[in-house]
Order: C-alpha cells, then sequence, then structure tokens
C-alpha cells in the first residue's frame, strides 16, 4: 500500500501540505503519516522564539529553552492534531502522527526512509519572515531520499493540468515511471525537453508520449532551446500547468538545475507544486 509522509509545521504552508497530502491519499487509496519536528539545537542556535501557528516570528525573549522547547512541541502536537482532523473530514481515514526531535532535515530524511512520496512545504515555519533562502531543507530532502518529494505551494488549487519537463537525452526517467506507475492521476500533461531538438530527442519524447499516453493521460510534446532554469517556469505559465513534474536524480542539466545554486529560483519563480522524482 501507498505511504505518504507529510511534514506538517507551523509555517504557513503547512495547511496546503495536509491538502496536497489529501488529494493525493484520495487518489491513491494512500495512507498518510503526518509529522512534526522539534529541533531544540537548531531553535537554540536561531535566536528566536516559537512561531505561533499563524506563521509569525517572535524575537527570543528571556527563558529557558526547555520551556521554548516544550512550547514548540505543544504547538507541534495541536498542528497534528488538527491535521489529522483536517484529513479525516476529507474522507482520508489511515492516518498516523509522529511527533520527532532532532535536526530538521536529518530528521525529515530518516522519517522518510519508507515513504513511497513526501509532501512538504517549498518554505518552512523559520523562512515565512525570516527571508531564508527557499528550498534549504527541501534541497537536502531531495538529496537524502530516492523517492518522489512533493513541494507544495502556499494554498491548493484543484490540479487538472501537469506539465513534465524531461531530459530526453538522461539515461534514466525517474519521473516518467513515477507518472506510468500511477503516482498521479492521469489527465492532460505536457511534455518537455529543454535544449536542441534532434532525432535522438524526437524518439526520446515519442517513447515517452506513447508510455504516458498507454497510462491513461493526454499528451503534447514540446522541445525548446535555452536554459531550463528561464524555460521551464516560463512553459508553466503558458501552458496553464497546475503542477510541474521534474527529474531530481540521475545526470542531467535539470538535476544540475535542481540540487544546484538555482533550486531557490525554480521554487520561486513556479507558482505551482513542484514533483521531484
Amino acid at each position: 500500500m501507498m505511504k505518504i509522509v507529510a511534514f506538517v509545521d507551523l509555517s504557513l504552508y503547512s495547511h496546503s501540505v495536509i491538502d496536497h497530502a489529501a488529494w493525493l491519499a484520495r487518489e491513491n487509496q494512500a495512507g498518510v503519516e503526518l509529522v512534526n519536528i522539534v529541533s531544540p539545537n537548531e531553535l537554540a542556535a536561531s535566536n528566536l522564539a516559537p512561531v505561533h501557528p499563524a506563521g509569525a516570528m517572535l524575537v527570543q525573549q528571556a527563558g529557558d529553552l526547555d520551556a521554548k522547547v516544550q512550547e514548540l512541541a505543544r504547538q507541534g502536537r495541536e498542528r497534528l492534531d488538527q491535521a489529522h482532523r483536517t484529513l479525516n473530514a476529507a474522507g482520508v481515514y489511515d492516518v498516523g502522527t509522529r511527533l520527532l526531535e532532532g535536526h530538521t532535515a536529518q530528521t525529515m530524511v530518516q522519517a522518510a526512509a519508507k515513504a513511497s512520496v513526501v509532501v512538504m512545504g517549498k518554505r518552512g515555519e523559520r523562512a515565512d519572515l525570516a527571508r531564508l533562502p527557499l528550498g534549504s531543507n527541501l534541497e537536502r530532502v531531495a538529496r537524502g531520499t530516492k523517492v518522489p518529494v512533493l513541494a507544495v505551494s502556499r494554498s491548493f488549487r484543484p490540479i487538472k493540468r501537469l506539465l513534465a519537463a524531461l531530459d530526453a537525452e538522461a539515461p534514466t526517467a525517474p519521473a516518467l515511471d513515477a507518472l506510468t506507475g500511477g503516482l498521479l492521476p492521469a489527465g492532460p500533461l505536457d511534455l518537455l525537453h529543454v535544449g536542441e531538438p534532434s532525432e535522438n530527442v524526437r524518439q526520446a519524447l515519442h517513447q515517452a508520449a506513447t508510455k504516458l499516453t498507454e497510462a491513461g493521460f493526454e499528451v503534447g510534446c514540446r522541445t525548446e532551446p535555452g536554459d531550463a532554469e528561464l524555460v521551464v517556469p516560463q512553459r508553466v505559465v503558458l501552458d496553464g500547468a497546475d503542477l510541474l513534474v521534474i527529474n531530481a536524480f540521475g545526470s542531467s542539466r535539470l538535476r544540475s538545475m535542481l540540487l544546484g545554486s538555482r533550486t531557490s529560483e525554480l521554487l520561486r519563480a513556479c507558482q505551482v507544486p513542484v514533483l521531484l522524482c
């Protein structure tokens, strides 16, 4: 049975994480494990006090670190209970919750070890108002786990059209495997290769389109020259995509874009959820 691990913190993205997890669970008849992480070391180093559920950041006040950790744990438990009720109300009943303590990114990777897919926000609770770079924990989780990671935007909207940015010259295509394996519901899907057109690219796109069509998708193909970090966000808008699917593993220019210094730029430019495979 498919297992979704959804990381719910105290950020403005948390409600969207829950809504996307509910959508995936209903589509796949999957179970959901909700995880909240308290990190005492990061709290001590950040010089910040616990975060309100609404996402507001407070300047650290005098007080004992243990008391702050306990308050974060209390807020985390409340958020988990709230998320559990929300999933039940959405028709998802196979739900578990875990309140963990440890370094955020490392604990996320450990918690995702047995997941089929991970759902998390593009930004976390300490990035809402602190203006920290996008994708810090996201990049670490994408590097540390080999399952698809769905990085969600701040709010959920119905997902009807997909854009899959594939490197047709790459030897493997985990995004294609995820799509043909039924991770996302079949529907309109645009295949995009960023690079110069060639016969090899044309054949690779044709083969991918054939597999996706057999899986029930309505597929269109496109090849565009240019820089992937510029072309992909543009096509998201022009194609009216509700979700972007992209390879994050293997050797390709797209992987270099995603798991390198340009992660933040891509996530910021694409105002839709991004599935990293």
